[in-house]
Formats: C-alpha cells, structure tokens, sequence
C-alpha cells in the first residue's frame, strides 16, 4: 500500500478530508509500520483528536485515543476542591504507560506517544496472550490502559518486588476517548487474571488526614506517589507523588545534565517547594531533605562527567529479555525509524529460544562533555 493510499483510509477512518489531513503528514501525524501493520500517531492534539492518538491501519482500521493527561496536585488539600465524593486512591507505579488492544487477532502494545513498541508488545503476547484475548471477546470495545514496570524495559528501570523484570498492571479502561467506571478494570483484572495498580482506600475527600497517612507511608516505603479517581470518573484524575521519588528522578536525570537533567530538574523542584510549604518544614527537615537535593543535582553528573574523562560513553544502559530472534530484529527496526541514537550486544541466548541484550541509548550529555574536556570551555554562559 503506497503512502496516498494510506492517507486516504486514514481519512476515511478519521472523517477528516484528505486534502486537510496530507498538509500534517510528516510532521503531526507520523505513518509507521509494525510487521505487515500499518498504523498513523498522532504526535500533538490534531483536528479534535488527543496527541498519542493511534490508527491502526488494517483491513478495518481502529483509532485507539490518547489516554489524557492527568493533572498534577500541588497541594494535598486540592482534592476537596476538585472531587465530588468518595475518593479511589491508587498507588502510582514507576514505570510507563501502555495501551493494550486486541486487533486482527494479535494484541498490540501502544506507548503514551502512541507508537506500538516491538518489544513491550512481544512481552506482553507472552505473558498474557490468552487472558488478552477472552476479555476482549466479553469486553470488545475495551481499550486497557496501564503501567509497565521492573527492570527488563527500554524506558524505566525500577524494581518492584511484585515485578520482577517485566509486568503488566492496569489502571484504567478506556471505550472510544472515555475512561470508564473503575469497576470494569476490576472486573476484567479478576476475571481475567490480569494485575490491576493497587487500590490503597476509598475516602471522603475532605479526609485530607487520611490521604497524608496514606502517602506518609508510601514515602517510608520508597514507593512512587498516588493518582486520586473518582469511582465513575465523573472529574478527571489527580496524581501527587512523594518526595522520595521526586529527589530520585532528579538523581536519575542529572546522570545525563544535557539530557533528561534539564527537564526534570525544575518541575520537581517546583513540587517539593510545595511540599515543604504544605508540611511546613522546620529547618532541621529543610537541611535534611536540601542536603539529598543537592546531591542528586551534583553528584550523579560529576559521577557521569569522570567517567567521560575516563574515556567510558555515556549513555543509559537496559537489560531486555526478547521472546526470539524476530522480535529482536523488529525492535531495532523501530528504534531505528524513530532516530533512536543506540548501540546493543546480545550477552545470552537461552534454551527456552529468548534473547537477552543489553541497550545503550547514547545521549546527548556524551558529546557536551567530551567537548568540555577538550576545549576547557563551558558549553553555557
């Protein structure tokens, strides 16, 4: 199928005139391929349509909608404020967020940008295939929507006890662009034994103490933060996460300065300016946590800047665990369609046929600081 041809079933699918929709070809709307799977991603809020919106292209084309963001709490008090009556509140997992359809026999795993990632796709096939494919034959206008964590993914490392290397939690569902009532992610999870996020309580909104009681204990815990829904999603969601991690990101991102340090670095420090408002910090807490906030924005990118001078690349490092062969070469075809700037060695292969590799996403940080050390000069004024 050439290009023209697949803009005109994109706007068949889309009810969008041809003529409207070619001009954003290229730069907006991104055609991609998967296999024998052609499918378009929207890349920005387009023509009534939300950005991560998805077409997958085939005999009968779907649109799979972007998943809304979720506005962010600056003060725990703001619940009152925003919600109605009761209260869901769900643990926020580390990790990254996946569409799951069921479409033309195989399940397709859609990343938050709206691309279909190979290798989240490939995992997801063979840990729940199956369960996949009976919800969606009750369920089937069911989009799942939920968050992919452990250590064994191209995005966000961080272990969980309940995920060793790669899972699956849900925490929503969606028909079309809605999101729908809570209980019919339950359902499905149980019916289905499929992992759902954890639900911590289900409070009043005006048990403000409570909901403090509840993150005070995922801080101890080192765990993410939360997301507050209503039951029916009557008001859109909130998410709140604890200081722990909002320091750790900081630490993570500052490993590449020139990279993820930029953009991490203010947003959460906007949220812990909050936070030290809200809890009123006195200055023994103040020094305590500006001490581990200090040290997440120096020493991770003095850590990465001796390594440079040591002659090692920087770059972020992944352990993947392929299902095959195939599954592999389909990963480094996408990643190279998007620019993905990588270098990868094969470090196992196993009798049950998977492949285990190690990724390195090389980063801009890598050439910054090469040309410091060389040239002596900073590269900011």
């Amino acid at each position: 199928m050439d290009e023209n041809e697949l803009i005109n079933n994109l706007s068949k699918a889309l009810g969008i005139e041809y003529e409207k929709l070619s001009k954003h070809i290229g730069r907006s709307i991104r055609l991609m391929k998967y296999g024998e799977l052609n499918y378009a991603v929207l890349r920005r809020d387009l023509l009534g349509y939300r950005e991560g919106t998805t077409i997958l292209l085939g005999d009968e084309p779907l649109i799979v909608h972007g998943y809304p963001s979720i506005q962010r709490l600056a003060f725990i008090e703001g619940v009152s404020k925003h919600m109605i009556d009761n209260v869901v509140v769900e643990e926020k997992m580390n990790g990254y967020n996946v569409r799951i359809v069921y479409y033309m026999g195989n399940i397709y795993a859609i990343t938050r940008g709206g691309y279909i990632c190979p290798y989240t796709t490939a995992r997801i096939r063979k840990l729940y295939f199956k369960n996949i494919k009976l919800a969606h034959q009750e369920y089937p206008d069911i989009v799942l929507v939920g968050e992919v964590v452990g250590t064994e993914n191209p995005y966000v490392v961080y272990d969980y006890p309940e995920a060793r290397g790669f899972d699956y939690f849900i925490f929503d569902t969606m028909k079309k662009d809605k999101l729908q009532p809570l209980k019919i992610r339950d359902e499905i999870a149980e019916k289905y034994s499929l992992k759902a996020v954890r639900v911590l309580d289900i409070i009043d909104k005006k048990d403000i103490d409570g909901l403090k009681s509840i993150i005070d204990r995922l801080e101890k815990e080192r765990r993410e933060g939360v997301v507050l829904k209503d039951p029916y999603h009557r008001v859109p969601p909130l998410k709140y996460t604890t200081i722990y991690i909002n320091i750790r990101d900081i630490w993570e991102g500052m490993r590449h300065p020139f990279d993820e340090g930029r953009g991490y670095l203010f947003s959460r420090i906007v949220r812990l300016i909050a936070q030290g408002y809200e809890y009123d910090w006195n200055n023994a807490e103040l020094d305590r946590i500006a001490l581990k906030l200090g040290r997440a924005i120096l020493e991770p990118a003095i850590n990465s800047l001796r390594k440079r001078a040591n002659g090692e690349i920087i770059a972020s490092k992944y352990t993947l665990v392929f299902p095959s062969e195939d599954d592999l070469s389909k990963y480094i075809e996408y990643a190279e369609s998007i620019g993905m700037d990588f270098i990868f060695r094969v470090v196992e292969k196993r009798e049950d046929g998977c492949i285990v590799v190690e990724l390195f996403k090389m980063k801009e940080t890598h050439n910054i600081y090469t040309k410091m050390l060389k040239t002596g000069y900073s590269p900011l004024d």
